[in-house]
């Protein structure tokens, strides 16, 4: 009875779980489902002719005896598994409907090295699934992510517990196939074409789920902060706009802004020891037009191009304006001009105290001071519109100038000279003309400059990435040819000749078959078979009916090889007096002549990638420091995860130990093949390679810290807001 209680039960709170959740994640779960069950019968039917096939070409009992029990095996559970697989991926939902916080595995970093091989295999071959998927879909992936977190108010939605996440769905599936009783080779064969024919095509699904949202009403547009809906019930809502802010979360005005200031003036005076009084002065009170009247009856030139002379103190300008103009009683100023003296003085504070902009670019910025002081006492809204041209202009200086590199010469680097001479002009023309038409004037100058500039840019960053991959593509097919052939080779003897033809004719061979097909592919499953042969070949064989074989399969052997050859950069004469050294070899071995055979030589080794003695040390083997760094390198798992969710055209501020300075760069590209991170200057040019590992250890060491691209002029002015509302806190 208490059985069936507790079923009923269970049955009860899984339907309250599907009704937490709004009908519209309920119909994208089941899109969804349907498109990977699809697939994933695709993948189980390619993976059985797979099998079949390997085991055709295998050259060993052994080996055949794998492929065939892996396909019995597939046969026999196949159901059950994509039924597992099933159940996984809706609990993932059914997780998300109750409200728990998603919990993730971490690693025990005291037991990492008592992980086994296999299983070691198997998390690389997932992770590595999961982060390519992540990259091929980052842009869908990202807009429904921030949908689903939108419809979900409860939860908050993230690559961690979103339950069509690359990583949520090769974890359902992986924990279904851990039903399959098979090898890990057999096992990766399948993550392999599970990455192929389920992992590549999620694209499908994520489009397929944001259609239907859209089509909703919900978040027509996804903009770069979505205030949250209070509940599930979503019907035709439009997203905000978050026209003037930088995150959507500080919103203000100017009279928040003076009414702020106004609290501290009177309550709370020593709060602010940098707010500068004018509204006190003994004087009367200059109204707008007279204060902007005497500011532009002063000469502001700004100094030559690369001077070291400091940025104005705007306070203290304003301050000594007032008492020339009247030294024995300074005229005051009306309150509204006394705070937007202070508030363009705030935001000059940030601009020269922000270290993400480069301390040449801090001191154009600055030079902008009057210029912007006049359009501020002009235009008291300026505070509140974002697409007022001078905000729009500061905006674009540091946006193009984030990779500008403390090193750069100023003097000698077109962008720095650029942006000075708007800065120069704005400051010449600026009393001559409409403020505003000056600012989108050059406005639009420089956005054309930085257009072109990242155009040029582009360009060449998609070179330095495929080249790169390229490299890396190279790198890897040879790394696995090498392994291939000196795992063959490594015990045997054979004749000169032979092993000769096999690491250095053959191996370039092998190397563009696997660049050019891949390791599933025929052609390459028949590279391999030729080594295989041609060792068989090579054996000492003494009964009549080895011999015989080896009769038959001579000319079929000498003329595949004939046919490798001429895929490579040899020359005739080249390949055909191999073709007539290996005849005369097999010749001598169907004849039993004595024949020399040796292994393979030191030199040879090398040639295949094996130095001896470069294995890694043992935990025994290990000094008691390197233990430690072990140690620490194992801490670094959070951190791996850090930088597999940096996106792609993040800056960066990055230690180069090397040269003992600070670069700074973009994460152009990552290289799946060799699990590297591209980085480039803001030419477009590579700066450095690092490995994903890497990547995360120097983060973890700060030694690379993200800077953030969001507009200065929003950043500085939330900034400013935040910090008068705590000031406000703080004193009351």
């Amino acid at each position: 009875m208490s059985t069936e209680k507790d079923y009923l039960k269970m049955v009860e709170s899984s339907a309250k779980s599907w009704a937490a959740l709004p009908p519209l994640v309920r119909q994208i779960k089941d899109d969804a489902l349907t498109i990977l069950l699809n697939c994933i019968e695709d993948l189980f039917s390619n993976c059985d002719d797979l099998f079949f096939d390997l085991s055709s070409r295998a050259v060993s009992n052994t080996e055949q005896n794998l492929y065939f029990e892996s396909m019995r095996e597939l046969r026999f559970k196949k159901t059950a598994v994509i039924a597992a697989f099933r159940q996984h991926f809706e609990n993932n939902f059914l997780i998300l409907a109750s409200g728990t916080p998603a919990t993730l595995n971490q690693p025990d970093t005291e037991s990492l090295s008592l992980v086994q091989h296999d299983q070691l295999e198997q998390q690389v071959a997932i992770s590595g699934m999961v982060t390519k998927a992540r990259a091929n879909c980052q842009e869908p992936l990202y807009h429904l992510t921030t949908r689903l977190d939108f419809l979900i108010p409860k939860v908050s939605i993230d690559q961690d517990n979103n339950p069509l996440d690359p990583a949520q769905i090769c974890g359902a599936f992986a924990d279904a196939c851990e039903l399959f009783e098979v090898s890990i080779k057999a096992r990766i064969i399948i993550f392999k074409q599970f990455d192929r024919l389920v992992a590549s095509r999620l694209i499908k699904v994520y489009s397929a789920a944001n259609e239907l949202l859209i089509n909703a009403g919900v978040l027509p547009r996804i903009s770069r902060v979505v205030n949250r809906q209070p509940d599930a019930a979503v019907h035709g809502t439009e997203e905000s706009s978050g026209s003037g802010e930088s995150n959507g979360q500080v919103q203000f005005d100017f009279s928040e802004l003076s009414n702020l200031l106004a609290t501290l003036r009177i309550q709370h005076p020593a709060a602010m020891p940098n707010y500068s009084a004018f509204s006190r002065n003994p004087g009367p009170a200059l109204s707008s037009t007279e204060l902007l009247t005497l500011l532009a009856s002063q000469d502001w030139s700004i100094p030559d191009l690369g001077s070291d002379q400091p940025p104005i103190d705007l306070r203290l300008l304003v301050q000594n304006l007032l008492a020339a103009a009247n030294p024995g009683s300074p005229p005051a100023l009306q309150q509204p001009d006394e705070d937007v003296i202070n508030l363009v003085a705030m935001f000059f504070d940030f601009v020269l105290d922000d270290r993400n902009l480069p301390v040449p670019i801090q001191a154009l910025i600055s030079r902008l001071q009057m210029p912007i002081l006049k359009v501020a006492l002009k235009d008291k809204s300026f505070f509140n519109v974002a697409s007022h041209p001078a905000r729009r202009l500061i905006n674009v200086i540091a946006d193009a100038s984030i990779g500008w590199d403390e090193s750069d010469q100023p003097k000698k680097d077109k962008l720095y000279n650029k942006i000075f001479e708007i800065v120069q002009a704005i400051n010449e023309q600026f009393n001559d003309a409409d403020p505003v038409e000056i600012f989108q004037r050059h406005l639009t100058e420089l956005q054309e400059y930085v257009q072109q500039e990242q155009h040029r840019t582009a360009l060449v960053e998609r070179r330095t990435s495929q080249s790169i991959e390229g490299q890396a593509r190279t790198q890897q097919a040879r790394a696995v040819v090498q392994q291939l052939l000196f795992g063959r080779l490594e015990q045997l003897q054979l004749p000169p000749v032979v092993s000769s033809f096999l690491i250095e004719q053959w191996q370039q061979l092998l190397v563009l078959t696997h660049l050019k097909y891949g390791e599933e592919s025929p052609e390459w499953l028949e590279a391999v078979q030729l080594i295989d042969d041609l060792i068989w070949a090579c054996r000492k064989h003494e009964d009549a009916r080895s011999l015989q074989r080896l009769s038959k399969i001579k000319p079929d052997l000498l003329q595949r090889i004939a046919a490798g050859l001429s895929k490579i950069a040899t020359t005739p004469e080249a390949s055909q007096s191999m073709i007539r050294s290996l005849g005369e070899v097999l010749d001598q071995l169907q004849t039993q002549t004595e024949i020399e055979f040796r292994p393979v030589t030191a030199e040879q080794a090398i040639a295949l990638g094996h130095t001896p003695g470069s294995g890694s040390k043992t935990w025994q083997e290990m000094t008691a420091l390197e233990r430690q760094q072990a140690r620490y390198r194992a801490l670094t798992y959070e951190y791996i995860r850090k930088a597999e969710a940096v996106p792609i055209g993040t800056w960066l501020s990055y230690e180069d130990s090397r040269r003992g300075r600070i670069l700074r760069c973009k994460l152009a590209a990552r290289i799946d093949v060799s699990d590297t991170y591209v980085f480039v200057n803001r030419f477009g040019f590579k700066v450095m390679e690092k490995s994903r590992k890497d990547f995360a250890y120097d983060m973890q060491q700060r030694r690379a810290t993200i800077l953030p691209t969001g507009m200065l002029f929003d950043r500085a002015m939330e900034n400013i807001v935040v910090n008068l509302r705590q000031l406000n806190k703080t004193a009351g």
